[in-house]
């Protein structure tokens, strides 16, 4: 769940980033014959927005236009209520209120794009949607019945080509949320028996630090199953367990895991982490596949993904063990490694956040 609130340091994030990336979509627009870009946001979808403009939305819904010149527009589902946070907390042209997101979005867009560039025929107009095929069908249908669906044009590749590579805001927001997700990890109280425990201490540690959400996942007896889930009660601990926790900053998301042994950390672990360490160094913007297979100790590698922020979700996976890679990927850009190793003496899992290299480089992780 969204909790506390979400401001704007301008120290963290410039005004001048912002507009920066905004002029860098402004100018692959106009090569690539749009006349708008529109992007939108809710809860699930908030990381095309929140990166233009810093909006993160804790509920509702909203959409983003982007027109050749100036800030961003927000078309906002809220109630105007809250409209005055929204313009503190975001760099925005202007905020209007729009209950009927998609017919407000439709008539903005005829107003302010059809109307401006001095074309009659709404087919004539091209808008570039981000998240093309993830718009919800309320806001789509408006837009397809006032402008015609010839108009709109799936602008999710130029976006992610443009936010491939991390400027030092984005890449001092994850390291930010990196390192409030392994203090948290820390925090697990030594000697806890129930899962309850554990979760509370991370949640309170998290939050405490500035996130402004956490998902968290556990194998509470990891000899047994090393399943991770979602916790919706409680559970004894086994002897080893195991923590993912998904945790969030200025909508800057990383990936973290603990591994737990009740007995002291076996050395195999510790072979463990240094073998991920190197394996995520290993991979480049074009090496997204950990170079070395075989785990430590004549262990496997049975499972590994790798996470990064492409489209409308904040982490998405971009490559697999089970899969082809689906994104192409840049030297500079922020991603996250998973594996699952079958050690000899049982199973362990490990995250690393990381800034992917160029070809012939060494990935660098965010962790201090």
């Amino acid at each position: 769940m969204r909790r506390g609130l979400i401001s704007w340091s301008r120290d963290e994030v410039p005004q001048a980033t912002l507009e920066a990336r905004v002029e860098r979509l402004q100018h692959a627009m106009k090569a690539a014959g749009l006349d708008a870009v529109v992007a939108y946001t809710s809860f699930a979808q908030p990381a095309p927005v929140q990166w233009l403009t810093h909006f993160v939305p804790y509920w509702s819904e909203a959409v983003a236009v982007v027109l050749p010149q100036g800030a961003p527009t927000l078309l906002a589902a809220l109630t105007e209520r809250v409209h005055p946070w929204i313009r503190e907390v975001s760099h925005l042209a202007e905020v209007i209120s729009a209950p009927k997101l998609g017919a407000k979005a439709a008539a903005f867009l005829s107003e302010r794009v059809v109307g401006d560039v001095g074309k009659s025929d709404g087919n004539s107009v091209r808008i570039g949607v981000i998240g093309f095929d993830t718009l919800p069908w309320s806001v789509g249908g408006p837009l397809v019945d006032a402008l015609g669906a010839d108009s709109l044009v799936d602008a999710s590749a130029l976006y992610a080509q443009l936010r491939q590579t991390a400027d030092r805001a984005e890449l001092d927001l994850a390291k930010r949320a990196t390192a409030i997700g392994e203090a948290a990890l820390r925090a697990i109280p030594a000697g806890a028996s129930r899962a309850s425990e554990v979760l509370a201490a991370i949640e309170v540690s998290a939050r405490r630090a500035g996130a402004e959400e956490v998902l968290l996942r556990i194998a509470a007896d990891f000899t047994r199953d090393a399943t991770l889930r979602r916790m919706e009660g409680d559970a004894p601990l086994g002897e080893r367990y195991a923590v993912e926790l998904s945790v969030a900053y200025k909508g800057s998301w990383v990936r973290v895991n603990r591994c737990v042994a009740a007995n002291g950390e076996p050395a195999s672990w510790q072979s463990a982490e240094q073998w991920l360490r190197q394996a995520a160094a290993s991979l480049t913007a074009a090496q997204t596949q950990p170079l070395n297979a075989s785990a430590p100790g004549g262990g496997t590698l049975n499972a590994w993904t790798l996470e990064a922020c492409t489209g409308v979700y904040p982490l998405s996976i971009v490559a697999a063990h089970d899969c082809a890679p689906v994104a192409a990927l840049s030297a500079g850009g922020l991603a996250v490694l998973s594996v699952e190793l079958a050690l000899a003496d049982g199973p362990w899992r490990g995250s690393v956040p990381l800034a992917l290299a160029a070809a012939g480089g060494h990935s660098t992780p965010l962790a201090s």
